[in-house]
């Protein structure tokens, strides 16, 4: 029976916003082989459910146990681990999952321990000095712990090409730092309900999707600008009509003025929204927060309020032109928000994705 470690689960509405105080023309596909970028994508607007898995194991909380000489112990805490470490390897060996660190402890001759962490200062070692469970007799560090997160977000675009998508406009974080991943899947999700958003209290789309729910990607990138990888062939996007594939606008090309996005969140049919861009940031140093978008659609702000979370990753068309995606919301007025450039999006996918994957796709990376 396992015991050990127990895991929290963690189902999160990954933000579609991160909080904080005219139809598209349709154009012909561009080819996006020998290391060019495309000048086309199809943009999506589709929420999916997003499972990620973490890179080695977080500690999310401690647990007091009855060890097997009948006193009362707290090991980790007791040996100076906090909340948020990442557990990466015990005594040289790789942890990537609960399982992985409890088979470990079990094989485990003496009570004493190396502990590899990472957290916000960086990667360390500290030794641990274990007790049996009184129970089970397995070693145990008394620790919540997990291994996964999973949520819903908004599908961005993706490059019929190479199968590969961009997602959400900016990292999954966990308690405010970049959540690290070794993998992930991305699931077909069901909208149920949608939380309207108020001054204060922002909204969010209320939905699931469980392990049944069919896989139509994976996730191999989590970083700045969004959420990375590629798609399986024959998937709800390659037999969809309502998506449309346009090109991609320079940052040069965005300007203040009228827009729309673009989303099947609201009533399951992909929608166009107007919107106003009201102002252009050049100068920020958070690519996320490339412009200030404002939401004056009537239909969508009565059912949502404004941006609500869930509705990250939307994309944004202006002048036909794929133009960004949606990244944040004003908390005190979830009319305003903010977004991303589209070329910032796929500047990434294309720089930053594992050299494994530009194999896979057929692509070859650009040179710097």
């Amino acid at each position: 029976m396992k015991t050990p470690q127990k895991i929290r689960a963690v189902v999160i509405i990954f933000l579609a916003v991160c909080l904080f105080g005219n139809s598209g023309v349709t154009a012909q596909s561009s080819r996006a082989g020998s290391g060019n970028k495309p000048l086309y994508v199809v943009v999506c607007g589709t929420p999916v459910g997003i499972r990620l898995k973490s890179h080695g194991v977080i500690i999310t909380g401690f647990m007091g146990f009855m060890t097997d000489d009948n006193s009362y112990a707290s090991p980790a805490k007791d040996s100076g681990f906090s909340e948020g470490d990442r557990i990466i390897a015990i005594n040289g060996i790789p942890v990537n999952s609960v399982d992985d660190m409890q088979a470990v402890l079990d094989k485990l001759s003496t009570s004493s321990a190396k502990v590899t962490i990472e957290n916000s200062e960086g990667r360390s070692e500290k030794t641990i000095r274990l007790c049996r469970d009184s129970e089970t007799k397995h070693y145990r560090m008394g620790i919540w712990a997990k291994d996964t997160a999973a949520g819903i977000g908004t599908l961005t675009f993706y490059s019929e090409e190479c199968h590969m998508y961009g997602a959400l406009g900016h990292a999954i974080t966990d308690n405010g730092t970049k959540y690290e991943i070794s993998g992930g899947s991305l699931q077909k999700a069901e909208i149920t309900g949608i939380k309207k958003g108020v001054a204060g209290t922002p909204g969010e789309l209320r939905g699931y999707f469980n392990e049944s729910s069919d896989v139509i990607g994976n996730v191999s990138v989590n970083c700045e600008t969004g959420i990375y990888g590629s798609l399986e062939e024959g998937t709800f996007l390659d037999a969809s009509t309502e998506f449309c594939r346009l090109a991609v606008a320079n940052n040069s090309e965005i300007h203040k003025g009228s827009a729309y996005i673009m989303t099947s969140a609201i009533d399951g049919k992909l929608t166009q929204y107007d919107i106003e861009i009201t102002q252009i940031n050049k100068g920020s140093s958070d690519g996320t927060k490339s412009f200030n978008i404002k939401i004056v659609d009537k239909r969508l702000l009565s059912v949502t309020g404004g941006i609500v979370q869930g509705m990250s990753g939307s994309p944004i068309i202006q002048d036909g032109k794929f133009a960004g995606a949606v990244t944040h919301v004003m908390i005190n007025d979830p009319q305003i928000g903010y977004g991303i450039f589209a070329m910032s999006m796929i500047d990434t996918m294309y720089n930053s994705m594992t050299s494994d994957m530009h194999e896979n796709a057929g692509i070859i990376k650009e040179a710097a």
